[in-house]
């Protein structure tokens, strides 16, 4: 009997061993994602510490291939997505202090954002730097990057009364044979106030961004800017309330641009692509302060505020801007909110991920559909006591559905879907039945 016992727990572990490394996983998508992720129960696949407290924290985690990547402390990380172990590292030319802003891949190419106004690229397969930008004006590299194919954009803040750039980099590698070379930006932008999460929206021929109001305080007059892409020179404005401090997006459903501010807007806008004029502005208005990127899907929108010690989760009709339903939510919601729609085929349904700035610093997921009007709520993820923290992390999903995320414990999370015995029944027995049907080929052969 112990040796059936040993016989069935090696199986186990090796059917455990080939289901892991059996799925590979793809790059995350930024705010939308097609994977069938955890709905209404899940498991922890792993955790890693990395920093102390919310000073040393790592970044949220990216998904890239069957890796994830993230910065903590003076180095940067490449992690096995199924296990969590480190594949590599490498020391950066700095750090970055909060780590509220994840590292950015494309085209084989890693670029982390560290404070002191630097950008470094990095590639992604040798983990070898390729080069260094250090802005003139400093600051913190705070805005999340957008990429074209040739040029990322991203800005910095100093404070809210100070300067700060925003900078046009081109991704090329013009001197490979020095691995820190000094990177010189294509053109900087330069704004009272400076630029706080507030990454760009890229069209054919235009940026658009927000910015700070360049007063204490977030609830000043501020500005949505359209800047020619090429030369960096303003286009086109529009006048809003507060400190912009998300991201510009645009939905293909409705032909518009999002954006939210501090002071508590979430605004819709129109750019005409021909001349990068920006109109139409629409705006509704939140019970508290909204940093979130809206996201938008299947003409809704979803998007997080503050309420008094609460968080609330708000939908938007996304063409109106009128309220459809909101929810109670246990913290500040301050990340982009991730969307699944993995299960829409089958059952009409999407899901939508959030954290929140609140202990215990888990993932609450929301259900919707067309015509609902309610709110459906599940805390799908609630870390141990002594990973319990506030939480200011976007998710990130692989193609399998395992959910990537970080809080201020100085843990990352893998959060899967929860195998139900059946269905691990199920793996064990194609397994044996596979192992089977090896074993006969074998044995026909001798």
């Amino acid at each position: 009997m112990k040796k059936f016992l040993s016989f069935f727990l090696a199986v186990i572990i090796i059917i455990t061993s080939l289901y892991i490394v059996s799925f590979a996983t793809s790059e995350s998508f930024a705010g939308i994602t097609y994977a069938q992720t955890p709905t209404d129960s899940s498991a922890l696949l792993f955790s890693k510490k990395f920093g102390g407290n919310y000073k040393g924290a790592p970044t949220p985690p990216v998904v890239v291939g069957d890796t994830i990547i993230l910065v903590s402390g003076v180095k940067l990380y490449k992690l096995d997505a199924k296990t969590g172990e480190e594949i590599a590292s490498v020391k950066m030319q700095g750090s970055t202090l909060y780590a509220t802003v994840a590292p950015f891949y494309a085209d084989g190419k890693i670029f982390v954002q560290l404070d002191e106004g630097i950008v470094q690229a990095f590639d992604y397969e040798t983990m070898t730097s390729l080069w260094v930008y250090t802005d003139s004006l400093g600051g913190q590299a705070i805005c999340p990057i957008t990429y074209d194919g040739e040029y990322i954009y991203t800005g910095f803040w100093v404070s809210e009364t100070e300067y700060a750039n925003y900078v046009c980099l081109s991704v090329k590698d013009e001197n490979t044979k020095k691995q820190t070379e000094s990177k010189k930006a294509k053109w900087t932008y330069k704004s009272l106030g400076g630029f706080y999460w507030a990454g760009c929206l890229v069209t054919d021929d235009y940026i658009v961004f927000g910015k700070d109001d360049g007063k204490s305080g977030s609830s000043g007059s501020s500005k949505i800017i359209a800047l020619n892409k090429s030369s960096g020179k303003s286009v086109s404005t529009l006048s809003v309330k507060g400190d912009i401090r998300s991201s510009v997006t645009y939905s293909s459903e409705t032909n518009s641009c999002y954006v939210s501010s501090k002071a508590g807007y979430v605004y819709k806008f129109n750019i005409n692509s021909s001349t990068g004029k920006l109109s139409s502005l629409k705006t509704y208005t939140a019970a508290g302060a909204v940093t979130g990127t809206p996201v938008v899907y299947n003409e809704r929108l979803y998007v997080g505020c503050a309420n008094g010690s609460k968080g609330e989760f708000i939908v938007l009709n996304a063409s109106t801007m009128k309220e459809i339903y909101s929810c109670e939510m246990l913290g500040y919601p301050q990340a982009t909110m991730l969307v699944s729609a993995g299960y829409e085929d089958t059952n009409g349904k999407i899901y939508i991920y959030s954290t929140y700035n609140s202990k215990p610093g888990g993932i609450t997921v929301f259900e919707d559909s067309a015509g609902q009007k309610e709110a459906i709520k599940t805390e799908l993820f609630t870390p141990d006591e002594n990973m319990s923290e506030y939480c200011i992390s976007t998710i990130s999903a692989s193609e399998d559905g395992t959910l990537y995320y970080k809080n201020d414990s100085g843990n990352i999370f893998a959060v899967s879907k929860k195998m139900s015995i059946s269905s691990f029944l199920q793996k064990i027995f194609a397994f044996l039945s596979e192992l089977l049907s090896k074993l006969k080929a074998l044995f026909a052969q001798i």
